[in-house]
């Protein structure tokens, strides 16, 4: 896999004021470097359908919506967990 496949770049830049908390999740949980990967992998795909000129492209387009925002919420949930652990750590110096 490609190192742009596994970086946290397209969910910051989707969440600009969470930078230290995405990259601290990112170098300390796996699940969520998976997650990552499929949030750039699912924009990747919505932008391909956005302008594809295919018949099936606003289904696809939906789709992709869909699942995009699903990912959203999920990254959201961490972000909430994450926000926390990495203030702890950096008052602990851990």
């Amino acid at each position: 896999m490609k190192i742009t496949e596994i970086s946290p770049y397209t969910v910051m830049e989707r969440f600009p004021g969470q930078g230290e908390t995405i990259k601290y999740l990112f170098r300390n949980n796996p699940s969520f470097q998976t997650l990552c990967t499929d949030y750039r992998r699912c924009a990747n795909a919505l932008k391909f359908w956005n302008k594809s000129p295919l018949c099936e492209a606003p289904q696809r387009r939906q789709e992709y919506e869909t699942l995009l925002a699903e990912l959203e919420s999920e990254i959201l949930q961490y972000l909430e967990k994450g926000t926390k652990l990495n203030a702890k750590n950096t008052s602990t110096g851990e």
